[in-house]
C-alpha cells in the first residue's frame, strides 16, 4: 500500500508525524489517492452532495497535526490507520449534522466545521502538506482506482477494498464477510490481479502494477 516506508528505528528529535520538516514527505508517502477512495466509499451518495472528499481529508490532516502528540509513532502504516480513524469520525460527524439539518426542516446545511471559515486549511499545516495541483492529481488517480474497483465482481471488490485500501487484517476481512479465511485469500488474489490489470488500462501505463494498491 505505502510506496515509501518511513523509518521505524529510534531517532533523535520528534517523531516524523510531529516534525514539521518531515510532514510533507510523510503525507506524500501515504498514496493519498487510495485514501480518497476509502473516504468516498464512507461518504456515500447521501452525503456526497454536501461534503467533499477533499474537505474531509483536509480536516483529517488538520486534526492529526493538532492532536499529533496523541499518536505514538510506530510506522507509516499505523499512522495511516490512525488518520483513517480520524477521517471516519469526521464522516460520521458530517452525517449527524446532515441528519439534524433534515429534521429541522429544509434549511441549508451549516458549514461542516469551523475550519470552513479559513481561506485554506493548508495554512494551518506545516509547509508541503497539500497544494491544489497535488489534490487534483490525487483526485484523478482516485477516480481511476474507483473505476478499477467497480469493474470487479461484488465478492472480489469487497475483499480488495477492505484489505488493499483499508488495510484490514485478512482474518478480520474473512470475519466481516462471513467466509472462511482461505476463501477470502483466494478472492483477494483474484481480485488484486484483475484490479491491477484494469487500473493499468485506465492509467495507460504500468503505474497500476507498482506500489499498493
Amino acid at each position: 500500500m505505502l510506496d515509501h516506508p518511513m523509518p521505524t528505528e529510534p531517532r533523535d528529535g520528534p517523531a516524523p508525524h510531529q516534525d514539521p520538516t518531515e510532514w510533507g514527505r510523510l503525507v506524500e508517502s501515504l498514496d493519498v489517492a487510495s485514501v480518497f477512495v476509502v473516504l468516498s466509499s464512507w461518504i456515500g451518495p447521501k452525503l456526497r452532495g454536501q461534503v467533499a472528499v477533499e474537505d474531509i481529508w483536509q480536516e483529517t490532516l488538520w486534526c492529526s497535526w493538532r492532536d499529533r502528540e496523541q499518536h505514538e509513532w510506530k510506522n507509516l502504516s499505523a499512522w495511516r490507520m490512525w488518520l483513517l480513524s480520524i477521517a471516519r469520525n469526521r464522516v460520521r460527524d458530517a452525517g449527524r449534522m446532515l441528519g439534524r439539518t433534515k429534521r429541522g426542516g429544509d434549511h441549508q446545511i451549516d458549514a461542516f466545521s469551523a475550519l470552513s471559515n479559513y481561506e485554506s486549511v493548508s495554512s494551518l499545516l506545516p509547509p508541503g502538506s497539500t497544494t491544489p495541483s497535488r489534490v487534483a492529481g490525487f483526485r484523478e488517480r482516485a477516480r481511476a482506482m474507483e473505476l478499477a474497483l467497480d469493474s470487479l465482481e461484488p465478492d472480489l471488490r469487497s475483499v480488495v477494498q477492505l484489505r488493499l485500501f483499508e488495510e484490514v487484517a485478512m482474518r478480520d476481512v474473512a470475519e466481516q464477510l462471513g467466509v472462511p479465511l482461505s476463501t477470502a485469500k483466494e478472492r483477494l488474489l483474484r481480485g488484486v490481479q484483475r484490479y491491477r490489470h484494469r487500473l493499468r488500462q485506465l492509467l495507460g501505463s504500468e503505474e497500476g502494477s507498482g506500489g499498493m494498491p
